[in-house]
């Protein structure tokens, strides 16, 4: 197909679909550093600068691709303003152009919070891909979507992107959603048929199922200024446009020791797929009438030759679309049956209103893959504005389980994936990690901690040995603490926010403030009009009017959940000492309103166990559906034989092997799990309604930082007994084994 490429980047798509045999005429892009690339490797392609001034497109073109701009969306910035942005709002242009010309085929691309509602913007935003697939439609284009894995073509690096493939005369699911590997150890014979001169290697499924394979060399990614996250083994977290120059790689040198160094510029090309090299001509830019010469310092060069790799496209996930799109009707879409139809247009929008309590009832808000049929494109009046479509997102439909993997692929893990000379890491970024990570107790691997240099055993200077109550004491006599704890009105990132603290009176808490303080004092405030509020976490404070603090107590559920502080490891820091001070001062042992909230939860409970029925009558019987006992089975099965479809099935007839990760003697989980389930365990409880637990409320215990955490249970693995579980801060747990974790069921409209 001749391809149209809009926000082209440094041609990550477009070099992906070109490998795939299709042919780029035409693209547009206007970051300079960009345009040296793209001009270095499609030499004679024609070039724009601004989307906003291309008129229409050419006659010929035959696919419009598309990788907009990221940033609004995207769970990295706490904003995320969506739509409402200047940067993610520039896919407007795509459908202003497919207005003019309505190109055979679209294929779009874009971060996974494309699916996502935007709740720090009031009143809550939809996911915009709800507003892509409305303009989709609107146009008369059918269309499908669904979340692909990198890690699925071997390459050691955890990013997932979200692709939606449109068509006025075609079915998109054909291209995107026809194909689903479910690998049960064939991996290891394909990739002897590939490679026989090298060792056999297991796709990224198998690498990560027990029992596991210890790669050679074992090396993990540390991302120097990441909070949230703690290191990754044998492959790096999401390459980004700010965290690529803070990514530490470290070998495990056996015996508790380790070598830290940095990722190369090198290694991080080839792990988006691109050759060696590809973005050496981004910098410096051009002079007029000079010819170019490389950098001759290479820091600035390296910062942003990892700016554009981590805003690129990956080349394998665009040249698999692009090879099925060059025979989009070859293999047809099979899971039609089990579509979902949409209730309402946007899925979730009844459970997403304006009150705190039900904005954290639900984040995700769109299924993992969905699509959407229609019948009659050509009836479609495209100058109606969008009067004569209202009605079209009835025929959509979704999956709630879809494989982000679409074929098996031998995964290289990280330690032998890396072949670049090692240079030492920054030695002040390598100490302010060291500071964080002991401020903030994160545990760490003893190779890590000493590649380091710090101390993997004994007591840290962190939280547990630091004064709760700030740096002021704050202690009176008889054990009390002075002043009222309250909820501060302050800034973060231009946003207004409340944080905890504490307000001391200038009278009857004189004896714990400091006299460099009451210097500050100014004319106009007095005692009866001003505090001088402390804030947790941060050991700052100032002087600020009595009416403009709150009571913590009173407001705590309204402003512990705040969009913006939620995930932030300094104000849940906050939290938990504002928290301690309470209890401290008031002798409590529990958290705010605990026994109202045992009784709700107890409520719960018995609703849980309507559900299940009584178990002391149910037997004790495997699940019959598991991969233990489809092993089992298999010893009579025979494999069937199929030339079509190699990646499912032997390319000839043979006695089916026991499937891996399946030991001998090993039992289903379900009797585990019944066993517990009967102990009382609400988690193993929850596992036992299998499918029926999705949707289900709860809130997961994270050891690390000692806290639940609100998320959702949003599908069921048949296949392991896992479910997956959605946070509502945005991580994801794909295959969580739910009667192993420490849950809680969520009450929802409930004071804590």
């Amino acid at each position: 197909m001749k391809v149209i490429s809009l926000f082209s980047g440094i041609g990550g798509l477009d070099l992906g679909l070109e490998q795939a045999g299709h042919e780029v005429i035409l693209q547009v892009e206007n970051d300079p550093h960009c345009l040296q690339v793209l001009q270095r490797h499609f030499p004679g392609r024609e070039i724009r600068q601004d989307v906003a001034e291309l008129a229409e497109l050419p006659a010929e073109a035959e696919l419009l691709a598309a990788g907009f701009p990221c940033e609004d969306v995207s769970t990295m910035n706490p904003n995320r303003p969506g739509l409402q942005g200047n940067r993610t709002a520039l896919c407007s242009h795509i459908f202003r152009l497919l207005r003019k010309t309505r190109v055979p085929w679209v294929l779009l691309e874009n971060v996974p919070g494309l699916q996502m509602w935007h709740l720090a913007v009031d009143p809550p935003q939809k996911p915009v891909i709800a507003h892509i697939v409305h303009e989709l439609e609107s146009l008369g284009y059918s269309w499908a979507h669904r979340t692909i894995s990198l890690s699925a073509f071997g390459l050691p690096q955890r990013r997932h992107r979200v692709f939606i493939v449109a068509t006025l005369h075609g079915d998109p699911r054909d291209v995107l959603l026809s194909t689903e590997s479910i690998c049960k150890g064939q991996c290891i014979d394909l990739s002897k048929a590939d490679c026989k001169e090298k060792s056999p290697a297991e796709c990224y499924e198998c690498f990560n199922t027990p029992p596991h394979v210890i790669p050679k060399i074992s090396v993990s990614c540390v991302d120097l200024a990441e909070k949230r996250y703690g290191p990754v083994a044998h492959e790096i977290c999401t390459l980004t446009a700010s965290n690529g120059r803070r990514l530490c790689m470290v070998e495990d040198l056996g015996d508790g020791k380790g070598h830290a160094f940095r990722l190369e510029i090198e290694d991080a090309e080839r792990l988006n797929g691109f050759p060696v090299g590809w973005t050496e001509s981004c910098f410096p830019l051009k002079r007029p009438g000079r010819p170019w010469m490389r950098a001759v310092d290479s820091h600035p060069s390296y910062v942003k030759r990892m700016e554009l790799l981590g805003r690129a496209v990956s080349v394998p996930q665009a040249r698999w679309i692009g090879q099925r799109l060059m025979s989009p009707y070859e293999i047809k879409f099979s899971r039609e049956s089990e579509g979902i139809n949409f209730s309402e247009p946007v899925p979730g929008l009844s459970n997403i209103t304006r009150e705190d309590s039900e904005i954290k009832a639900k984040l995700r808000a769109w299924p993992l893959a969905a699509w959407n049929i229609i019948s009659s494109p050509e009836n479609i009046n495209l100058s109606s504005k969008h009067d004569g479509v209202a009605s079209l997102w009835r025929s959509r439909r979704g999956l709630n389980r879809m494989s982000d993997t679409p074929e098996i692929c031998p995964f290289i893990p990280l330690g032998e994936f890396l072949f670049s000379p090692r240079r030492e890491i920054d030695s002040d970024k390598l100490s302010r990690f060291k500071l964080r990570a002991e401020e903030n107790n994160i545990e760490l691997a003893p190779f890590i901690s000493a590649a380091f240099g710090m101390q993997s055993h004994g007591k840290r200077r962190g939280r547990q040995s630091k004064q709760v109550k700030t740096k002021l004491d704050t202690e009176q006599a008889g054990g009390e603490c002075a002043g009222e704890l309250v909820w501060i009105p302050t800034k973060v990132s231009k946003i207004d926010c409340f944080w905890p603290g504490i307000a001391l009176h200038l009278d009857r808490d004189r004896d714990v403030i400091p006299s460099y303080a009451i210097e500050k004092i100014k004319p106009d405030q007095s005692s009866s009009s001003h505090r001088m509020v402390v804030y947790f976490a941060e050991e700052s404070y100032e002087w600020m009017r009595s009416d403009r603090t709150l009571p913590f107590r009173e407001h705590f559920d309204e402003f512990e959940m705040q969009p913006l502080l939620v995930s932030r490891a300094k104000y849940q820091r906050a939290v938990e000492m504002a928290l301690e001070w309470q209890r401290s001062q008031d002798g409590a042992v529990e958290k705010l309103n605990d026994i109202q909230l045992h009784e709700a939860r107890a409520k719960e409970v018995e609703k849980l166990h309507q559900k299940i029925g009584n178990l002391s009558d149910t037997p004790n019987v495997s699940c019959g559906t598991c991969i233990i006992c489809q092993s089992r089975k298999s010893d009579s099965d025979v494999t069937p034989s199929s030339k079509r479809h190699t990646l499912r099935a032997s390319t000839r007839q043979r006695r089916a092997c026991p499937l891996k990760g399946v030991r001998a003697g090993q039992n289903c989980p379900q009797l585990r799990i019944l066993a517990a389930a009967r102990k009382g365990s609400v988690s193993a409880q929850l596992a036992l309604l299998r499918e029926k637990a999705v949707g289900q409320r709860v809130e997961i215990y994270w050891h690390a930082d000692k806290k639940f955490y609100p998320a959702t249970i949003t599908a069921f693995d048949d296949q392991h007994y896992m479910h997956r579980i959605e946070h509502d801060d945005g991580d994801i747990e794909p295959a969580a084994k739910l009667w192993e974790l420490r849950v809680n069921l969520l009450v929802e409209n409930h004071n804590v």
